[in-house]
């Protein structure tokens, strides 16, 4: 884009009207605003009026922070030439070896004390240490933050994020729930919180709790699950829920658990039952189990007391499964979606419970995926 300008400037010369530099300052800010920092810098060698516009975008967009150290010598020199005070977006893109780790912390500090309100800084190639951002969990300005890397995050049991309302954050260690709480009980106006940590090429967890005016919801994945936990905006369940001595807490909110682990997944089976066992309380339940092998196990389960609905899906009607409704005393709803039942079909039973006992069929629809195709 500055070969652009520069283009446009010379033909403009040629003609004798340079109509560009004629625009105002507001105007001129407003097309730096899509370059990085280091070309908005650039540009001040264009001719003297823009020698001082980048002193005035209220932004930084950094892609490697080398150029501007050997330039500037420090971040604070750098930012002292800048005429407007406030930061409102900050970003710091680099993929080379460890060149920006080296900077960042002193970047984070400068920003907060400028009143950032956007912070996106992504390390990817970054050497596998701890970065210490704690001064950006206690910025009070703070509207967005993601951070990505391979680095290991740190948080401070004194989170203070009034204004929140977006946090991703994607990196390579574990982080224990507890520090998960402290991060959402210090965010108050959060709606949108996105944790990915990736430990080896197939093995990830992933976490993301999403609030709005209509729903609270939890979306937890790792390799050989889905969990997905949902209620009304009136009824937060996401405390105790990052309390696993807490989930039996839970009852308003609905469950849905999926289970697709490897062939024999023993950790898959060992989720379920812990899960469920956690998670006794609740009042709505679907659970599907797509493995086409599974290790034997039974579910010794504490009674589901309060389940009121019972959704299934399974693979074969010989599941340990079954064995579910049984331990449901208040259960009225018990649907059952059989996906392969070796004849080739699929058969979905939905039936009403009274006392215990199957009343009478609210629907017993066999279907096929092709005829399903077809009716969507």
């Amino acid at each position: 884009m500055i070969a652009q300008l520069t283009g446009i400037m010379k033909n403009e010369g040629k003609s004798g009207e340079d109509r560009i530099s004629q625009l105002s300052d507001d105007v001129l800010c407003h097309i730096l605003l899509f370059l990085t920092t280091e070309e908005a810098v650039a540009t001040s060698l264009l001719s003297t009026r823009w020698r001082f516009l980048w002193r005035m975008l209220p932004f930084l967009d950094i892609h490697c922070s080398k150029p501007i150290i050997k330039s500037h010598k420090s971040v604070n020199t750098f930012l002292a030439l800048r005429i407007t005070q406030n930061i409102t977006r900050f970003h710091l893109k680099c993929n080379s070896h460890s060149c920006c780790s080296h900077y960042v912390e002193q970047w984070v500090c400068a920003v907060k004390a400028r009143k950032v309100e956007h912070v996106d800084i992504s390390l990817c190639m970054c050497h596998r240490s701890v970065i210490n951002f704690a001064t950006l969990f206690t910025c009070a300005t703070l509207v967005t933050l993601k951070l990505e890397g391979l680095f290991n995050l740190s948080i401070p049991s004194g989170v203070h994020l009034p204004k929140l309302k977006s946090l991703h954050l994607h990196i390579h260690a574990f982080t224990s729930f507890s520090s998960i709480r402290n991060l959402i009980s210090g965010s108050p106006a959060l709606e949108l919180f996105h944790l990915r940590q990736n430990w080896y090429l197939s093995h990830f967890n992933e976490l993301k709790i999403v609030r709005n005016s209509r729903v609270i919801q939890l979306f937890q994945r790792k390799w050989f699950y889905n969990l997905v936990i949902q209620s009304d905006r009136y009824y937060d369940f996401v405390p105790d829920y990052l309390d696993s001595c807490s989930r039996s807490n839970i009852v308003k909110a609905k469950v849905y658990m999926t289970v697709f682990g490897g062939i024999k997944d023993f950790y898959a089976n060992q989720f379920v039952c812990e899960t469920l066992k956690e998670l006794c309380n609740v009042e709505f339940l679907s659970l599907g189990d797509f493995r086409l092998e599974k290790y034997p196990f039974s579910l010794d389960l504490l009674l589901l007391k309060n389940l009121v609905e019972l959704r299934l899906s399974l693979e074969n009607r010989d599941s340990m499964y079954m064995e579910l409704p049984g331990k449901c005393p208040k259960l009225e709803v018990l649907e059952v979606n059989i996906m392969d039942d070796g004849c080739g079909a699929n058969q979905r039973c939905k039936y009403r419970i009274s006392g215990g006992v199957r009343e009478h069929d609210l629907s017993i629809v066999p279907f096929s995926p092709e005829t399903t195709l077809l009716q969507s």
